[in-house]
């Protein structure tokens, strides 16, 4: 190359003369996978500032709710295993019936492998670091992905900042873990990819790697890994549909052996819990979420305006975009911007003769299209437009997907897209810049200038909402006053563990090792009824059921959806069926926290039915219940 550069009469530039851009290109892997990783850190350290990895002050989202559910999954898996105890499967939570835990968002996976910081720091701390992680390492695996598809480090980070921090991620990243950790289907694609149409290296060994990211996805999430499947299978059929000639003779062979692989490693590692989740103790084998009569779906504008979570818009813009959400704010991820829509679509249309870039325009488009549910709906009105979406939802287990989650796809094809047609423009600006003489600058300085903006406009707003943990577990379940509670009893909390109100008996649990279960759960839970078998996120409640519904009712006060009907009084009668209740339900302790919203009724209804409490670490215990025949 340096001989014939000399022969020409062409004078090759110093590095330290190089562009940027130049510069950029030429990295090793090492140093680029370096310096994006610092990037990407940098930029997650803002979103979830004051919150830093590791942080054991701070939660993610709230001390309640999903993340306080999801904590608990991270602590119960591996404290599971470590006893002996199947961890698909607890009591610990909605006790007697118990929850199966494979049929809920378990994500066995991140607990097993980030069990030494729950040991060390608890599984709060292990919730927000892996939410903290989440970003970096979305953004890393499309960088990797993209980087070996375009061979452009520019247009791998370009992937990597639009799809790990891409508008559904931030929403997401409020407290859904198992939907916000999405580094794995950029890897599932490209794995597929190198088997369909690349055919390189042994096939067994490619199936082998694929099944094993199938396997890793499901133990993270059953929805995201159906719905990765789902844009597989179709981008897989399109892709077949017009290649037949390349699936003949030995390409049909290494194609069969290494998804026939893959199949075998998925069917292996995912039959038990598969069946477990479906026909173990409260299995759930219906649809509970999603189906053609979904709400979650995308607004035909949607991608086009921002909503409060974006930073830089307007009040008018956020308003228009938030009516769009059908008001699940932290549910759409629906956003791309107007500079970005316009950028993928000239690049795309513009490079339409590339292969490559083509195909991926169209999955991103159909993923779009997909996104938008069972029927059109335009500027939050619903029409009678039917749309693929109502067709997939009837396929076996397309109905529990959210069609709006579907959006983690269109960014991430839209990533795709742009990425490695802006890799097309930058590799004429670096190979002029090698040969020493300016190309295509003005094209290339436009589409860089367009990427930049596209950026900035799905930029979400700093920083993301964290919540201090000091105070949300009583000190009770944090010294060795709660060694009053034997291994293994029943405890009855109030606040109740309830899906509306208040889940933070979740946590004092995961703080006190699991040591005693409860009366009370925020878990997916099957129901039959006379109209057949439905899921509920609420606990079953024990009889005499006026017991829960009155600590409902109390633990509700100020919210919204606090029940009808009249406020429950301590009387008699009440105090007669709480005995009854904590008789029937083998109840060894009640534990009332002082600090909970009303907990003066709870307070004199456990007083007049079990006499006075001990007072100490922040609560009113009564314990040894059972052992006084109670």
């Amino acid at each position: 190359m340096t001989s014939s550069v000399a022969a020409a009469g062409v004078r090759h530039p110093s590095p330290s003369r190089r562009s940027w851009l130049s510069r950029f290109e030429a990295m090793t892997t090492v140093h680029v996978t370096i310096a994006v990783a610092a990037l990407f850190v940098a930029l997650t350290f803002f979103i979830y500032w004051p919150l830093w990895p590791g942080d054991p002050h701070r939660i993610v989202g709230c001390a309640c709710a999903d993340p306080a559910l999801q904590s608990w999954f991270l602590g119960w898996t591996p404290w599971a295993i470590l006893h002996g105890h199947n961890p698909f499967f607890t009591t610990a939570m909605d006790y007697p019936r118990g929850v199966n835990l494979a049929a809920n968002t378990l994500m066995p996976l991140l607990g097993v492998l980030f069990y030494p910081v729950t040991a060390l720091l608890g599984a709060t701390t292990t919730f927000s670091l892996l939410m903290w992680l989440a970003y970096p390492l979305s953004g890393l695996s499309a960088f990797h992905v993209v980087r070996s598809w375009s061979s452009s480090n520019v247009a791998g980070l370009l992937a990597g900042v639009l799809y790990g921090f891409s508008p559904y991620i931030v929403h997401q990243g409020y407290g859904h873990l198992n939907l916000t950790f999405v580094p794995l289907p950029p890897l599932i694609f490209y794995a597929v990819y190198k088997i369909l149409v690349v055919h390189d290296g042994r096939a067994r060994r490619r199936g082998a790697a694929l099944g094993a990211l199938v396997v890793a996805q499901y133990f993270i999430s059953t929805e995201v890994l159906l719905t990765t499947a789902l844009i597989v299978t179709l981008a897989g059929a399109a892709w077949v549909l017009f290649n037949l000639s390349r699936l003949r003779g030995a390409g049909l062979r290494y194609v069969a052996d290494a998804l026939g692989t893959a199949l075998v490693v998925t069917v292996v590692a995912l039959a038990y819990p598969v069946w477990f989740g479906l026909f173990g103790p409260n299995g759930i084998h219906v649809p509970y979420q999603g189906g053609v009569d979904n709400p979650y779906r995308a607004d035909l504008l949607a991608p086009l305006f921002p909503t409060s979570l974006q930073y830089f818009a307007t009040g008018s813009l956020r308003a228009i975009g938030n009516r769009l959400t059908n008001g699940q704010l932290a549910e759409n991820g629906s956003y791309l911007g107007v500079p970005l829509v316009v950028t993928f679509l000239g690049l795309w249309l513009y490079n339409w003769r590339d292969r490559a870039i083509r195909v991926a325009g169209l999955i991103a488009v159909a993923c779009w299209v997909v996104s938008l549910g069972p029927w059109l709906v335009v500027d939050a009105r619903a029409t009678t437009i039917p749309l693929p979406f109502d067709l997939l939802a009837r396929l076996p287990g397309v109905g529990d997907a959210l069609p709006v989650r579907l959006s983690l796809y269109v960014m991430f094809f839209v990533a795709v897209t742009v990425a490695m047609a802006a890799a097309r423009h930058i590799d004429g600006l670096v190979h002029a810049d090698a040969m020493g003489r300016p190309r295509h600058r003005a094209l290339v300085g436009l589409v860089v200038a367009g990427l930049v903006v596209s950026i900035v406009a799905i930029a979400p707003v700093l920083p993301t909402t964290t919540q201090s943990t000091d105070g949300v577990t009583p000190s009770f379940f944090t010294t060795s006053e709660a060694d009053a509670i034997p291994n293994a009893a029943v405890v009855l909390t109030y606040p109740y563990a309830y899906a509306l109100y208040n889940q933070q008996p979740l946590l004092w649990q995961v703080d006190t090792d699991f040591r005693w279960r409860m009366l009370g759960a925020y878990a997916s839970i099957p129901r039959s009824t006379p109209g057949g078998v439905v899921v509920s996120v609420f606990p079953w409640p024990q009889v005499p059921t006026t017991i829960a519904r009155s600590l409902e009712y109390w633990e509700s006060s100020g919210s919204r959806n606090r029940p009808s009907g009249p406020v429950p009084r301590v009387t008699r009668r009440l105090v007669t069926q709480a005995r009854v209740y904590l008789h029937r339900n083998h109840v060894d302790a009640v534990v009332v926290d002082l600090a909970t919203v009303d907990a003066d009724p709870a307070l004199r209804l456990f007083r007049a039915a079990l006499g006075p409490p001990t007072i100490e670490g922040g609560v009113a215990a009564w314990t040894g219940l059972t052992s006084r025949g109670l």
